[in-house]
């Protein structure tokens, strides 16, 4: 959707294009997912009125049908990455009954004064994440899907570890594929095997998010996308390039609070928040202890 408002509105330490859909924060593009931009470019539109749950469902996701629970999520990482409350800086309130409100004072200038062109940042909930196939029967595994399962919604970072050849990546597969309601589809597989040059390691995972990139270094774009999501982030095959994974995870573990982790690697990742899974032969009962 494109807002009506074809001028610039700074407030804070932003502006916001609606015409070209962009957004910066201190002079630099803000990584925000299309579902929250839509959010935002509505509320400030509308700015000190308040605008119904059901008006903003239907303005943002038109003829589809959503419920409540799927605005409440994108206005959560719109306000995690607008900064709403650090601060004292407040941009919108929730009107307990009737709706949000943009209630920061807005300074709107001519439509002439664009933007720099930001990258693409596809919205999570209308993509679809490529995961494999979960096999139809694993023998012995059902109690492992279910405990790494529960790990990773209490913990967020699970690395499960384990010769080759344990079956490390189907039991990965399986609890993704058992946690894609949890996350509303939110789901993303990355497979690193085939990475051969460690500095090729974030844009690959960018890749598979589906970020356009405009830079060498896609680390920073990365990061700035996942703190507006809630997603879980499965990262296969991680032995080879073990330091740069090692770093990058706990960058994003410390970086992305909605943002959770399942790694699969012959050893474990040795950073904070990661907690490891020791993965048994079937016939033996697992074992579980925290990094």
């Amino acid at each position: 959707m494109h807002g009506s408002d074809s001028g610039i509105a700074s407030f804070g330490r932003f502006r916001l294009s609606p015409a070209t859909r962009q957004i910066e924060r201190d002079g630099v593009p803000l990584a925000l997912g299309d579902r929250a931009l839509d959010i935002l470019i509505v509320l400030v539109e509308r700015a000190g009125e308040i605008v119904s749950q059901r008006e903003l469902m239907s303005r943002v996701w038109r003829d589809l049908v959503v419920t409540p629970g799927n605005l409440r999520v994108h206005m959560s990482a719109l306000r995690k990455a607008l900064g709403d409350g650090e601060g004292g800086d407040r941009y919108i309130e929730n009107v307990t009954g009737q709706g949000y409100c943009f209630v920061a004072q807005i300074t709107r200038e001519s439509a002439a004064v664009l933007l720099p062109r930001r990258a693409a940042f596809p919205d999570i909930a209308s993509k679809r994440l490529v995961l494999p196939s979960r096999l139809a029967r694993m023998v012995g595994r059902e109690q492992v899907v279910r405990s790494i399962s529960d790990d990773l919604i209490a913990e967020r970072f699970v690395t499960i570890i384990g010769p080759g050849g344990m079956g490390k990546t189907t039991v990965a597969i399986a609890v993704a594929h058992a946690l894609l309601e949890a996350f509303s589809g939110g789901v993303c597989f990355v497979d690193i095997g085939a990475v051969v040059d460690a500095n090729l390691v974030a844009a690959t995972i960018a890749a598979s998010l589906g970020l356009s990139l405009q830079t060498a270094d896609a680390v920073p774009t990365l990061l700035e996308y996942l703190r507006t999501l809630r997603i879980l982030l499965v990262i296969d095959n991680c032995e080879h390039v073990i330091d740069t994974i090692a770093t990058l995870a706990e960058t994003i573990f410390k970086g992305a609070p909605e943002v959770h982790i399942l790694a699969t690697s012959r050893e474990a990742l040795r950073v904070e928040g990661e907690h490891i899974y020791w993965l048994p032969p079937p016939s033996r009962a697992p074992r579980r202890s925290p990094a």
